[in-house]
């Protein structure tokens, strides 16, 4: 027993001394690294600013990283402001909301920002995403960029551009392909390609080609409106069934009633609010009025559906039914915008004064049998 508690005390004393060689770990809310470490360096605070030449990979995560030095290993930045001058021997990646490297890059380099400046060349390939970016570098390898404004010069080989507006440097040398994904075609014969030239509309410019945004819109209408009103067929059939019937046997008296305590819902509402105590009620009575009249529209669309089934017996499924094609003759009332807003406007207010009326008769019921 005393052999083994030997050996293991003498093999862990190794691993631990063996791990400082290998790694240092700098922790605090200023860091500067002003002599050269030969080690991997860890650091992580709130500003660090590096000046030595570093032997190995760094890695560093910080609010600002101020980086002025020769790297031999990976460079890896996580940074609000993340900057970058001298020479890396082999990969970078930034990762931050402001970027700016400036210098070499033997290796690859990767970066995402918000707003990103690049003049450097890259031995291998690169890879930056940013809103804003303007690169001037020369690249040996492959570029990707992905931006909504991108300018960019220098010499490159292959170029893949995502973009919503790109600047090309007019004396810029692009030995391989270009092809950039942007909303409209641009004049590119000015600049020197010696590649093809490829231009894409950008995914989402295909999608709205594919499947227009009005109908999808149309569906959106259809399918959610029709959801809810199963949800409350399924849970609370007798309620619905009522609701319905009502809004279109009494139409008028729940057309005014609905308008009444919409306009005293909207009129209560801020004055509710107004209040710090009032505030959780207010969201409360807000949440429930407009799932309300969200509701309320489809109910008079309902009972006409309920009519063209007048011969189907009184089941579920004649209520189903009645419900796909009131739903239905609702959502084609919509397409147009004037049509749309005056049945919005009948609708909204027989229903939820129906919702309204079916509750208040309800109550007078169990106060007439004495439930309440």
């Amino acid at each position: 027993m005393k052999r083994n508690l030997f050996i293991l005390s003498i093999s862990l004393s190794l691993l631990l001394g063996y791990v400082p060689l290998e790694a240092k770990i700098l922790l605090g809310d200023k860091i500067a690294i002003e002599e050269r470490f030969g080690e991997e360096i860890f650091a992580a605070g709130d500003e660090i600013t590096i000046t030595a030449k570093i032997r190995n990979e760094f890695i560093g995560m910080g609010r600002k990283i101020l980086a002025t030095t020769d790297v031999y290993g990976d460079f890896i930045a996580i940074g609000f402001n993340v900057s970058f001058h001298g020479t890396a021997n082999r990969d970078i990646y930034l990762i931050g909301n402001a970027i700016n490297v400036e210098g070499d890059v033997a290796g690859s380099m990767t970066s995402f920002g918000r707003s990103m400046c690049i003049k450097t060349s890259v031995g291998g390939n690169l890879r930056a995403s940013a809103e804003r970016m303007r690169v001037e570098a020369d690249v040996k390898g492959k570029t990707i960029i992905w931006g909504k404004n991108v300018f960019i010069g220098g010499e490159f080989n292959d170029v893949v551009i995502y973009g919503n507006r790109i600047n090309f440097a007019p004396d810029i040398l692009i030995k391989g392909n270009l092809t950039y994904n942007t909303p409209e075609q641009m004049d590119l014969s000015a600049l020197k390609i010696l590649g093809e030239i490829k231009w894409n509309r950008p995914l989402a410019e295909k999608a709205k080609e594919m499947a227009p945004i009005t109908i999808l819109k149309r569906f959106y209408t259809f399918f959610s409106l029709l959801f809810s009103m199963m949800l409350m067929l399924w849970f609370f059939p007798n309620l619905f069934k009522q609701t319905a019937t009502i809004s279109g046997k009494k139409f008028i008296t729940c057309f005014g009633t609905g308008a009444v305590f919409i306009i005293l819902t909207v009129i209560a509402l801020p004055v509710i609010f107004i209040t710090i105590i009032g505030a959780p009620i207010g969201l409360i009575v807000a949440s429930m009025f407009f799932s309300s009249v969200y509701i309320s529209r489809a109910f008079p669309a309902i009972f006409i559906g309920r009519l063209i089934l007048f011969k189907m017996d009184d089941k579920t499924i004649t209520w189903i039914l009645s419900t796909l094609i009131g739903i239905f003759l609702f959502t084609v009332l919509c397409i147009n915008p004037a049509a749309k807003i005056l049945v919005n406007v009948i609708s909204i207010p027989a229903g939820f004064g129906a919702l309204f009326m079916g509750r208040t008769s309800l109550i007078k019921r169990l106060r007439r049998e004495k439930i309440l």
